[in-house]
C-alpha cells in the first residue's frame, strides 16, 4: 500500500510539475502566461511552499519541489535526457543540476579529482573480492563484476576514492537499483557517474556507486545514538538485533495505510508513529547499521521484512509481523514459511556482499 501510495503521488506530482523548458516552451511561449497562484497547498495536513504558478487555468509545480517535500529521489540523467523517479530513495538536492546537452551523473557527482577521468576496461576495481565468495551466488547479471563493484564501494565506505565500476546493460539497470535500494541503511548506495569522466559515450552502460549518508539523516542518526550506546553494552549480536526490535516496536504501531519514512520516525514525537511493513524493514536496516549489523529488506508481492546476520548466520526479522501480533515468532528465525522471496538470487549475491564467505 506505501508503494501505491507513493506511486499516486508521484504520478499526481508528474501530472502538475512539469516545467516548462527549452524549444517546446519557447513555442507556446507567445499563447501562454504564466503567474504566481494563489492556490494553498498541503501535504499530510500541513501547508507547504511550492514556487508555483498558474497557466492556462491549471497549477504547475516543480516534481523537484515535491520531491523534496515528501522525500522521495528525483534526478536528471543528462547522457539519456531523462528524469528519474525513486520512491524508494531519499530526496539529494543537487548542488549544480546537469545540462541537457552533457553526460551528468545521474545520480550522485562522484568526488572530484584532479584530470579528467578516463577508462579502458568493462570493469575495475582495486581487488578481485569476489574471491572471498560463494561462487554459487554468481548467476546472471549477478556476477563477478558487478560483485567487485559494489563490495569496492561497500569497503572504501565513502567518497574520495577512484570509483570501481563494471559495465550493466540498461535492461538490468533496474534490478541492480533495486539490489542496491535493498542496503537502505544509515548511508545510501546510489548508482553515478562521474563529473569528469570523458569518454562516456564509449562507455554507456557504465555502472559505478557512490555511497554516503543523506544530510537529512544525520539528525536522525543524531538521535538514536543513545540507543546505540547501549547497544554496544550487550555481548552478543542477537542480544543486539533483539534489543533493537523491541526498541523499534515501542516506537511504531503497525498500519497498511500509513506512509512514513526515517526522518519522522527517529526523531521526538508524541505517541507512536504509525507505518506499513516497508517503513518497520527500512527504520530496522537503519538501526542495524548504526550498530554494525548486517541487515538488508526482503520483499514479497505485498510484504517486506529484513535479515540480519548475528552470531554467525543470517536469519529473518519481521519487526512489523511482530509489532501488529505482539509476539515475537518472527525475530530471529532460520526460515520464513509462507512468505515468498520475489528475487531470492539478489537476496544470495546480497548476503555474500555484506559478508563474504556466509553463505559457503
Amino acid at each position: 500500500m506505501r508503494r501505491i501510495r507513493e506511486a499516486v503521488f508521484m504520478g499526481i506530482g508528474i501530472l502538475v510539475g512539469i516545467v516548462l523548458c527549452g524549444p517546446a516552451a519557447q513555442a507556446v511561449e507567445a499563447v501562454l502566461t504564466a503567474s504566481p497562484t494563489s492556490q494553498t497547498f498541503y501535504v499530510d495536513g500541513q501547508q507547504v511552499q511550492f514556487e508555483a504558478y498558474e497557466i492556462h487555468g491549471n497549477n504547475f509545480v516543480k516534481l523537484r519541489d515535491i520531491g523534496r517535500i515528501v522525500d522521495f529521489g528525483v534526478t536528471y540523467d543528462g547522457a539519456t535526457n531523462t528524469v528519474h523517479i525513486d520512491p524508494d530513495s531519499p530526496y539529494i538536492e543537487e548542488v549544480t543540476p546537469p545540462a541537457p546537452a552533457t553526460p551528468a551523473p545521474s545520480v550522485t557527482p562522484a568526488p572530484t579529482t584532479t584530470g579528467s577521468y578516463t577508462i579502458s576496461t568493462d570493469h575495475w576495481s582495486r581487488e578481485d573480492f569476489s574471491q572471498q565468495a560463494n561462487p554459487a551466488v554468481f548467476t546472471g547479471i549477478y556476477d563477478r563484476a558487478l560483485y567487485n563493484t559494489i563490495r569496492q564501494t561497500l569497503v572504501d565506505g565513502g567518497p574520495g576514492s577512484a570509483p570501481a565500476y563494471t559495465m550493466v546493460d540498461k535492461s538490468n539497470y533496474s534490478a541492480v537499483k533495486k539490489l542496491l535500494g535493498r542496503m537502505k541503511s544509515t548511508k545510501r548506495l546510489e548508482h553515478y557517474v562521474p563529473e569528469n569522466f570523458v569518454n562516456y559515450y564509449q562507455y554507456l552502460d557504465y555502472f559505478a556507486a557512490s555511497i554516503e549518508m543523506p544530510e537529512q539523516y544525520h539528525a536522525a542518526r543524531d538521535f538514536i545514538q543513545p540507543l546505540i550506546d547501549q547497544t554496544s553494552q550487550l555481548s552478543t549480536d542477537r542480544e543486539k538485533v533483539e534489543y533493537l526490535h523491541d526498541y523499534l516496536c515501542s516506537l511504531m504501531a503497525y498500519d497498511v495505510k500509513a506512509v512514513t519514512v526515517i526522518t519522522e520516525i527517529f526523531t521526538s514525537h508524541n505517541g507512536e508513529i504509525k507505518g506499513a511493513c516497508g517503513a518497520y524493514a527500512t527504520a530496522f536496516s537503519f538501526l542495524c547499521d548504526a550498530s554494525n549489523i548486517p541487515c538488508f529488506i526482503v520483499d514479497s508481492a505485498d510484504h517486506s521484512w529484513n535479515m540480519v546476520y548475528a552470531d554467525g548466520r543470517w536469519l529473518y526479522v519481521d519487526v512489523s509481523a511482530d509489532d501488529l501480533h505482539g509476539n515475537k515468532n518472527a525475530l530471529l528465525v532460520e526460515s520464513y514459511p509462507k512468505h515468498t522471496d520475489i528475487a531470492p538470487q539478489a537476496t544470495a549475491f546480497l548476503k555474500e556482499l555484506l559478508v563474504p564467505g556466509s553463505t559457503k
